[in-house]
């Protein structure tokens, strides 16, 4: 009697306890709740670099929730690969990508268009073999592609609430 006592009144305090935090508007660090951006649809982005560009925004834009038609992500962005380092021979050996995005939200009456731009760069070796150096620009693409992401995601945020 006295143990399923006792378990009674774990539960009860572990229900009055989850009871008080939703009350109080009690909300996780790592909620799928989104950031109050609002429903966004990304536009298709040209090039490897764009899908996962695409793809990367897409994974965050899933988790805005919100009444009304999704807002329009467009990003457009250049890309710039220059050398690093060169070997003793003077051919470059590791090289840079550099990747500027320059992205606008279309308006969601009473909230503004939102515009910014944000940059980013990666370094990756280059390797003699033509496939091994197609291997590694692709890996580098693909981490610029989440950093520029991360950093558009946070602009897009600050700027959107700074609207409100």
């Amino acid at each position: 009697m006295g143990n399923a006592l006792a378990k009674f009144g774990t539960t009860a305090w572990m229900v009055a306890l989850t009871v008080a935090l939703a009350g109080c508007g009690f909300q996780p660090v790592y909620s799928t709740q989104g950031s109050g951006i609002g429903p966004v649809t990304v536009a298709a982005i040209d090039g490897r670099t764009g899908y996962y560009l695409r793809q990367e925004l897409d994974r965050r834009a899933v988790l805005e929730k919100g009444t009304g038609s999704p807002r329009v992500l467009t990003v457009k962005f250049e890309r710039v690969f220059t050398p690093a380092a060169q070997g003793t021979d003077g051919i470059s050996t590791r090289n840079e990508l550099t990747v500027t995005a320059t992205y606008v939200l279309a308006a969601a009456p009473p909230l503004p268009a939102v515009r910014g731009s944000v940059a980013t760069n990666v370094a990756y070796e280059s390797l003699d073999q033509a496939y091994g150096d197609v291997a590694l620009q692709a890996d580098a693409e693909e981490r610029v592609a989440g950093q520029i992401a991360e950093r558009l995601w946070l602009d897009l945020q600050r700027q959107v609430r700074a609207a409100r």
